[in-house]
Formats: C-alpha cells, structure tokens, sequence
C-alpha cells in the first residue's frame, strides 16, 4: 500500500489504530496480534478504554479543583 493510501486508512477510520496501539504496548506485531483469542482481544479493548475513562475523570477532577481554588 502506498503511504499516502496507508495514512488516509488512519485518518478515514479504515485501519483499526487501537490494534497498532496495542502491538507497540505489547511489543508485538499486528500480525502477531491476529494470534490472540478474540477473547483476549477484547479483554485488552476494555482495559484500555476504562484506563482512558479513568484518566479523563481525573483530569476534569483536577481541572474542577484548580477552578475552585481561584
């Protein structure tokens, strides 16, 4: 694939960047991810997404506090 075709797949949604984010996470190549359950895979999808949840909250708690403190 081209790198322009390459990069548009990201930036239309075609490509699954969390499979990309997860390999380096986990110093694998995509392809070796292809080798995991579906399970596993899935385990792995909503760890990440409650992490990201997690830190979201935080973020707006701190920024809530730094308001209140002006």
């Amino acid at each position: 694939m081209p790198r322009k075709a390459a990069f548009l797949a990201f930036e239309s949604g075609e490509a699954d960047e969390f499979e990309f984010f997860l390999a380096e996470k986990l110093h694998r190549t995509v392809a070796e991810l292809d080798e995991m359950d579906h399970a596993e895979y899935v385990r792995w999808v909503v760890y990440y997404g409650r992490k990201a949840q997690r830190q979201d909250i935080e973020a707006k708690k701190a920024k809530a506090t730094r308001g209140r403190r002006r």
